[in-house]
């Protein structure tokens, strides 16, 4: 009964591969200082194939079904639905209030290719996600045909203090990782995403690498050009004093 009810949530995911290059998925957790914190996954596609897409959408599944053993953990406090139009795409979201969030994926929590997991080494937290199309039931006749290079999909991690991460760290306190669905689908790739947290905030100006590297590698060879001219310099005056003294 359950692998019925597993590919019968993975037809939502089918119905999303046919309009590949028009749909954005964004995943977001939020982690407060005590603890709590919200999930919220939207879904958006371009407002012209929106029609079509819930043509395509079994009956039944929509992004509160695929949740549904999330939202009826007790951890859950609310669950809030919207339905909207932004930058020509029709968006469809849902968010879940959590009252703890490192209890709510204590265990490992699985949603269609998704699995979370959150575990606790005294003050340090680690979330850890995979994305595993080799372990689901879903097979998709001409998938390395199809065309994802318009498709997106966003997981962002928002905490109060990210002190490790295998995804890009903008803020001390914000992972953002960007999935390609066409390693994901067509490589049958394994994704894992990782990082650490604390429950205190940052404190101080924290500089993201991608804008620190490229002064480390100005300062690197500003250093090195200032090196060579000394050197220079030093071996021009260190020749002439010995010119000097052989004249004399």
């Amino acid at each position: 009964m359950k692998r019925i009810r597993n590919i019968s949530l993975f037809l939502a995911v089918i119905s999303l591969l046919f309009l590949s290059g028009c749909v954005t998925l964004l995943e977001e957790i939020t982690i407060r200082e005590g603890g709590s914190g919200t999930l919220r996954i939207a879904l958006g596609v371009v407002t012209e194939a929106y029609p079509q897409f819930l043509e395509t959408l079994p009956e039944g599944y929509e992004l509160e079904n695929l949740l549904a053993n999330l939202i009826l953990d007790e951890n859950v406090s609310s669950v809030q639905q919207d339905h909207y139009e932004s930058e020509g795409r029709t968006w469809d979201t849902i968010q879940l209030d959590m009252q703890d969030v490192a209890v709510m994926f204590e265990n490992p929590r699985a949603f269609g290719l998704m699995r979370i997991r959150i575990y606790q080494e005294e003050d340090v937290y680690t979330l850890e996600q995979i994305l595993d199309m080799g372990t689901s039931n879903l097979r998709i006749p001409g998938v390395n045909l199809m065309d994802f290079s318009g498709a997106g999909f966003t997981v962002r991690l928002i905490a109060p203090q990210i002190t490790d991460t295998n995804g890009i760290q903008t803020e001390a306190g914000v992972s953002i990782w960007e999935v390609s669905l066409s390693e994901l689908l067509q490589g049958s790739e394994t994704i894992y995403m990782e990082a650490d947290y604390v429950l205190d905030p940052y404190e101080g100006v924290f500089i993201p690498w991608d804008t620190f590297f490229p002064y480390v590698v100005i300062g690197f060879l500003a250093t090195g050009g200032i090196t060579i001219l000394v050197v220079i310099i030093v071996n021009t005056m260190s020749k002439k004093e010995k010119e000097r003294k052989l004249q004399f």
